[in-house]
């Protein structure tokens, strides 16, 4: 546990916002309140409140941090400077995104909750990185452009998003009990192909 002193000189808010990750991960994000936090790392409210006007801001600060996770797991599965060679790639770099958004989603579902279920944190791109959803705008794109598919737009990014979101909300419900299908995004992320030629 670090001191009060230290806290108080720099590094509670790096310290809270670890903390606010920790109860996303154990599934407490909605419970937690900035006074708890202040009681487990040994602070006073106050100087949390120094760092965060309320519990929204730090969830707003939270949320940011996931949007920039999620940014560095799609340009690790599909660099948006690359456009694929042909229909081949250009499937394996959608399957990649799904897959990609899948894996973030179960490592990650109490912030991923936060990012995108009811309570969702409505985040513009800060300016270090694109919005997480120009990834899937590219993929659509690159799969039109290779004659994988006929429709592209708006309407045809909205449906295969939902479609690999409805996957990971599913599979992550404990009410359902679904087992964890072998390969679920590609599977989902082919069927989103064939409906979109």
């Amino acid at each position: 546990m670090k001191t009060r002193d230290t806290h108080h000189h720099g590094n509670l808010k790096a310290a809270l916002i670890e903390w606010a990750l920790a109860q996303a991960r154990a599934g407490r994000l909605e419970q937690a309140s900035l006074r708890e936090a202040a009681r487990e790392i040994g602070v006073s409210p106050g100087a949390v409140y120094r760092h965060f006007d309320d519990r929204e801001a730090l969830l707003r600060t939270l949320t940011a941090r996931g949007f920039d996770e999620l940014a560095r797991h799609f340009e690790a599965a599909m660099p948006l400077d690359k456009r694929p060679e042909d229909a081949a790639q250009a499937r394996s770099r959608f399957v990649a995104l799904g897959t990609a958004y899948l894996a973030f989603a179960e490592e990650n579902y109490g912030l991923w909750r936060l990012m995108f279920g009811p309570s969702a944190m409505v985040m513009a791109a800060p300016p270090h990185r694109p919005a997480a959803f120009l990834w899937l705008r590219q993929a659509i794109v690159d799969l039109a452009a290779t004659g994988e598919i006929s429709q592209s737009g708006p309407e045809a990014e909205l449906f295969a998003w939902s479609a690999i979101h409805g996957l990971c909300e599913l599979l992550a419900s404990p009410a359902l009990g679904l087992p964890r299908p072998q390969d679920a995004a590609a599977f989902t992320c082919a069927r989103v192909i064939a409906a979109l030629r």
